[in-house]
């Protein structure tokens, strides 16, 4: 009884976990631009001053209950200009909402930026660092924002190479809203992206699998 009962408590407890792999649109809403899922990747696939899509409403994915969202991005170069990101924080009420990425372009800065909740246009940094060394185009990066207690921490680097901490800044409260992708000027790709949280509900799963996963957690934690 006393096993069952700590294994009731560790599934209501533990954050939940969206793995989405790109294998059909049902889950993605296109704001701006234009966008194609094939082969289990987000494409870009024509130039737009900001191309953004996000999760639909229906996916039930808010950022009041986010503490992670990651990605793996690509920029084919071949765009006017080489960026690849993340956006949240889309309550649809704000002023702006929020990117977090990597400019792999001329500007060769891991960002925040301040994007229109009207326009869905870019307005402005919010804080910026040079990439040390240069982020190239035509390469996969992984991309991860992590959010504890209204600051925000980009994470990333080239595939293959160390990922590491880049950008973080202190927001105060992030507001809550839809969360998704975007490039700017550019082309670009996206696969594995992953979101996760107190405020998220996992995929539904079997009853074997979830209990599959609540020992490994057991086994590894304990």
């Amino acid at each position: 009884m006393m096993i069952l009962l700590a294994l009731a408590t560790a599934l209501n407890t533990w954050s939940g976990e969206r793995h989405y792999t790109f294998e059909d649109d049902k889950a993605w809403e296109v704001i701006t631009g234009e966008w194609e899922i094939k082969k289990g990747e987000c494409h870009s696939t024509k130039e737009a001053e900001e191309a953004i899509v996000l999760l639909k409403k229906s996916e039930d994915v808010d950022m009041d209950g986010v503490e992670y969202i990651s990605v793996r991005a690509h920029d084919l170069g071949t765009g006017e200009w080489q960026n690849i990101f993340v956006v949240f924080g889309n309550d649809g009420k704000s002023e702006n909402y929020y990117l977090g990425g990597v400019f792999v372009g001329g500007r060769q800065e891991w960002a925040f930026d301040n994007v229109g909740m009207k326009t869905n246009k870019r307005a402005g940094a919010v804080l910026a660092v040079a990439c040390a060394p240069q982020c190239p185009p035509g390469k996969w990066f992984e991309i991860r924002l992590e959010f504890k207690t209204g600051e925000a921490i980009l994470i990333g680097g080239e595939e293959g190479d160390k990922v590491e901490e880049r950008v973080r800044h202190k927001f105060g409260k992030i507001q809550g809203g839809r969360i998704g992708l975007g490039t700017s000027k550019s082309i670009a790709k996206y696969k594995d992206f992953i979101v996760g949280g107190k405020g998220v509900q996992s995929m539904p799963v079997s009853p074997q699998d979830r209990m599959t996963t609540t020992w490994a957690k057991i086994k590894r934690n304990y």
